[in-house]
């Protein structure tokens, strides 16, 4: 009796336990969840400018030497940091060319200074560079994202401003011009075949989301695309590629992709080359465009903002705006060429001759070509005033005593060669490579005895006779009457700038070739045997 009892107290007992429990648990459900403090609001840190296709500049780890306008100008010299690409600074038919790289030139020839163009393939490494003294100026279609404040570096004023557009593919169709056309046809039977991407269009960048977009990994584009997703329900994916925004263009237009992002006067310009693409909406406000220089060069910045100022409202912005991303038949006929040398490292059609004869003289063949260019911007059919022909401007009589027709390129090329040969035999006594070219060069275009004339009047005026820079100074006087009537002379009257701007102008056009082709290191053949033309 008493054992029942006491179970029956037990159950009980438990039973108001449970009561209990089920009550505060019940409770707690209607409870408002503590409030968590917020997070303190995110501050974005200072960007700074971006190559628009190219590796993102870093801030430079390098505290910046101090070189400013006048430094620069005592050394008579501007180094300019630049980055291929397909506007702003490439080569073309041997000749160098860009929206930034003609502004720049300009700059430096109104500040009196001559312009050494510095190629950076990894543009991380820009304003590190910079900073280290390696170049003055950074032109690489610098692009400022919005809202942000530059770090590190000082920038210009905007050359111009572009906005990041989506490219995508017309679903009406289209095509692209002929010689792209049979390019891509050809590269379709070389290549593997791929599948083709359908993507309904887009009209607002909200109707990105849950799309595909493929940038370059290098893209200034990709923090936007990171932005929208913050504004949208459904995240963009975003693919970043090791392509450049061309490359990402072409692949578009062929089906291959569905979206990318690119800047709005590249991808208009790439419109040109296929019909079937549609270059809209953008996804932000436009972007400036602009130089960079280093912190503590304010007399440097001050020049470039004021000569862009000046050179804006005298409408040259415009006009080499409109060069280069408006005249879209111009554009598609330079990247469809095969010199388009960044791009092929073509120079010419004439390049493997080149290459073939440069060893007779020893020379490196891009020099070779830099000549060329400089005698006839690679026309064979080109004639000068003082009855020259050729690629390589040979005069007739030359052309006679080496048996060579000189309206042939191969012949004018080999002839030019083997005339080269026979002038350095004459300079053997310079025993600098460097050097000697120079003379080699003069000579060439004025004739070994007007050089020869500069020798003595620089070892009869106190000069280094084997020293370039003192003999061109003596070569200049010979324009001179109380120069060219001294006993020492004996070839007379001679009008040395020209000369000596030759070559100049070839060493600095040799120097871009040499940047934009590169050639393995390796020992020059022996070059064969040649007999020297008669004098």
């Amino acid at each position: 009796m008493r054992g029942a009892r006491n179970a029956f107290c037990i159950a009980v007992v438990i039973a108001r336990r449970t009561f209990v429990l089920l009550l505060l648990v019940a409770c707690a459900r209607h409870e408002r969840a503590p409030v968590r403090p917020a997070p303190p609001p995110q501050i974005a840190k200072p960007q700074l400018p971006k190559p628009a296709d190219a590796a993102p500049a870093k801030a430079p780890d390098v505290a910046p030497v101090a070189r400013d306008l006048p430094e620069i100008a005592g050394g008579g010299a501007l180094r300019v940091l630049f980055t291929f690409n397909s506007t702003g600074y490439f080569l073309y038919r041997g000749e160098t060319l860009g929206y930034e790289y003609e502004l720049l030139t300009m700059f430096a020839r109104d500040a009196k200074l001559r312009l050494d163009p510095v190629v950076v393939r990894d543009s991380s490494e820009l304003f590190d560079r910079l900073n280290r003294g390696e170049g003055d100026v950074v032109a690489a279609q610098l692009s400022i994202p919005p809202a942000t404040t530059s770090i590190g570096v000082a920038i210009t004023e905007s050359l111009y401003e572009t906005a990041p557009v989506v490219v995508q593919r017309s679903p009406s169709g289209g095509s692209a011009t002929p010689t792209v056309a049979k390019d891509l046809a050809r590269e379709e039977k070389e290549t593997p075949s791929t599948i083709e991407v359908r993507a309904r269009l887009v009209s607002t960048p909200h109707d990105l989301a849950g799309q595909q977009v493929q940038i370059p990994r290098t893209s200034p584009y990709r923090q936007r695309l990171v932005e929208l997703n913050e504004e949208l329900t459904q995240d963009i994916d975003v693919v970043e590629v090791d392509e450049s925004s061309d490359r990402l263009i072409q692949q578009l237009a062929e089906g291959e992709i569905a979206f990318t992002v690119a800047a709005e006067n590249v991808a208009a310009l790439k419109s040109g080359e296929y019909t079937n693409l549609i270059v809209k909406p953008a996804i932000g406000p436009p972007q400036p465009v602009v130089w960079a220089v280093r912190r503590n060069a304010p007399q440097l910045l001050a020049a470039l903002d004021q000569w862009l100022a000046k050179k804006r409202k005298a409408g040259l912005l415009a006009v080499l705006y409109r060069k280069y991303f408006l005249d879209r038949r111009a554009y598609t006929a330079r990247i469809n060429s095969p010199f388009l040398t960044a791009e092929t490292g073509t120079l010419s059609p004439y390049d493997d001759w080149f290459r073939e004869y440069a060893r007779i003289p020893g020379w490196d063949w891009r020099l070779v070509a830099a000549q060329a260019f400089q005698e006839s911007r690679f026309n064979p059919r080109a004639h000068s005033w003082a009855g020259a022909v050729g690629l390589m401007q040979i005069m007739p009589k030359t052309a006679r005593q080496l048996h060579a027709n000189a309206g042939d390129p191969k012949q004018s090329v080999e002839a030019a060669c083997r005339y080269l040969w026979s002038i350095d035999e004459q300079w053997k006594e310079i025993k600098s490579d460097s050097e000697r070219i120079k003379f080699i060069l003069a000579s060439y275009n004025v004739g070994t005895g007007h050089v020869q004339d500069a020798v003595r009047l620089a070892a009869k005026n106190g000069d280094d006779p084997h020293s370039w820079l003192d003999v061109s100074y003596w070569l200049i006087r010979k324009s001179k009457r109380s120069v060219y009537n001294d006993p020492v002379v004996k070839h007379g009257f001679a009008r040395g700038t020209e000369p000596v701007a030759y070559v100049d102008q070839i060493l600095q056009r040799w120097s871009n070739y040499k940047e934009f082709v590169k050639e393995p290191e390796a020992a020059p053949e022996p070059a064969p045997a040649v007999p020297r033309p008669p004098s």
